[in-house]
C-alpha cells in the first residue's frame, strides 16, 4: 500500500460512523466521495447543515486517498466490526462509458484489491456479537457509536417478532430523557424499530419531532412521511395479524378474485356473466404490494391504464382509478390481505370486458377478461 499511495492516508469517517477514540475530532462528521473516473482516489468534504430546511452543503478539503496507479478505481468503502477503514478497489484498466467495447480484452474480470486503513498505534474495536443475542442487548447495541455494527443490530432485530419487539422496545425507551440532546439518537432508535416492525407510534414520533437534537426531528419528519403516506396495512400488536376487511369468506354467488403473492397478476384471468345479470365479486388481495380490480369496456385496458398513471402520486386519494368514460365498476385500492366485494350490474351487450389494476406500472400485466353472453 506504501509503493501504491501518494498521500498518506489520513482515515475520516463519515458522519456518525465512528466515535472520537478512533479519529481526530477535528474530522469528525466529514463526507467522503469514491472518484473512479478522471480524479481516482477518494474526496474529502467538511459539511454544514441547514436543519429547518434539512440541507446540507459541503466544502472541499484534504484528498482521503489517493493514488498515481491509473487502475485504481476505489468503488466503495466499509468501517468494519473491528473499527478500521476497508476500500474496495475495482482495480480495473478501463470502466467503459462508451469508449471501449464492451468485449475489450484490457477489461480485468478477475481482480481487485481490498485496503484496510487504520490509526497507528491505537487499538481497533472489539468484535460485538450480534446473531442469537436476546432482544434487550440488540436494542442496548443501538447505542453503540459505529453505525455498520448499528445496522447489524437493525438487522438481526427485523427478524424477530414484532409483538416480542415492540413489547421490549417500549420498556427499553423510558430510560431515556426526551430533553436531552445525548440521549436524541437512541429515541431515534427506538422510532426506527417501530417503522421497521410497521408499528405506528404516534407519540414517540411526536416526542422525536419535539427533539432538542435538529438531526433527530429531520429524521423524525421522515417517518412521518412514511406513516402519512402509507400503502401497506400497520400491525395490530394485540392480535399480531395486519388489519383487514370485516368480511371473512366470500358468499356462495360471488366470484372470487385474489392476487398472485410477488407475480403482479390475477389468479382468476377470466370469468362469465350472463347479459343484464347481477354480478358479485369477492376481491382479495393476499399480495404485499397493494391491488385495485377496474372493469372496463372492451378493449379499453390501456386507455384506463395509461389515464392511471397520469395521476402520478395524486392517485393515492383515490386508489389510483381514474375518472373515464370507459370504466364499469372499481374497487379501492387494497393493501395486503385486505377484501373486498365489487357489485354491479353486467353490460347487456356481449362481449370481452377487460378487468385490470390500474396501480403504476400494473396494468400491463395484471389484465383479465370478463366474458358477457346471451
Amino acid at each position: 500500500m506504501r509503493r501504491l499511495l501518494r498521500n498518506t492516508v489520513r482515515p475520516v469517517p463519515s458522519s456518525g460512523i465512528l466515535s472520537s477514540d478512533h479519529f481526530p475530532k477535528t474530522n469528525q462528521g466529514n463526507f467522503l466521495i469514491c472518484n473512479a473516473i478522471a480524479f481516482l482516489g477518494i474526496k474529502q468534504y467538511t459539511l454544514s447543515f441547514d436543519t429547518e430546511k434539512g440541507d446540507a452543503n459541503g466544502t472541499e478539503a484534504e484528498d482521503l486517498l489517493v493514488s498515481e496507479d491509473p487502475n485504481f478505481r476505489p468503488t466503495d468503502f466499509e468501517i468494519g466490526d473491528d473499527g478500521a477503514l476497508y476500500v474496495s478497489d475495482w482495480a480495473n484498466p478501463i470502466v467503459g462509458h462508451m469508449q471501449h467495447n464492451v468485449r475489450d480484452p484490457s477489461r480485468d474480470h478477475a481482480h481487485g484489491r481490498i485496503y484496510r486503513i487504520t490509526v497507528p498505534g491505537r487499538p481497533l474495536s472489539g468484535h460485538v456479537q450480534i446473531d442469537g443475542q436476546p432482544i434487550t442487548k440488540l436494542l442496548d447495541t443501538l447505542k453503540h457509536p459505529v453505525n455498520g455494527i448499528r445496522h447489524r443490530a437493525r438487522v438481526e432485530i427485523s427478524e424477530r417478532e414484532t409483538k416480542a419487539v415492540i413489547a421490549a422496545t417500549e420498556k427499553w425507551v423510558k430510560q431515556f430523557d426526551p430533553k436531552k440532546k445525548g440521549d436524541a439518537h437512541h429515541i431515534l432508535e427506538a422510532l426506527w424499530v417501530y417503522q421497521q416492525h410497521n408499528v405506528v407510534n404516534r407519540e414517540l414520533l411526536a416526542t422525536v419531532l419535539a427533539s432538542p437534537e435538529p438531526h433527530a426531528r429531520v429524521a423524525a419528519g421522515t417517518v412521518r412521511q412514511f406513516w402519512d403516506n402509507n400503502t401497506s396495512s400497520p400491525v395490530d400488536i394485540e392480535e399480531d395479524a395486519p388489519v383487514v376487511a370485516v368480511n371473512k369468506k366470500p358468499d356462495a354467488d360471488a366470484i372470487v378474485i385474489k392476487t398472485v403473492m410477488e407475480k403482479m397478476m390475477y389468479a382468476k384471468t377470466t370469468f362469465t356473466v350472463k347479459a343484464g345479470q347481477k354480478v358479485k365479486i369477492w376481491f382479495e388481495n393476499p399480495d404485499y404490494m397493494p391491488h385495485n380490480l377496474i372493469i372496463g369496456q372492451p378493449k379499453s385496458a390501456e386507455s384506463i391504464g395509461n389515464a392511471a398513471e397520469k395521476l402520478g402520486a395524486k392517485g393515492f386519494k383515490n386508489g389510483f382509478v381514474p375518472k373515464h368514460k370507459m370504466i364499469i365498476a372499481a374497487t379501492r385500492l387494497l393493501n395486503h390481505k385486505e377484501t373486498q366485494v365489487l357489485e354491479f350490474t353486467a353490460p347487456t351487450t356481449p362481449g370481452d370486458y377487460d378487468y385490470l389494476c390500474t396501480f403504476p406500472g400494473h396494468w400491463r400485466m395484471m389484465r383479465g377478461v370478463m366474458k358477457v353472453v346471451k
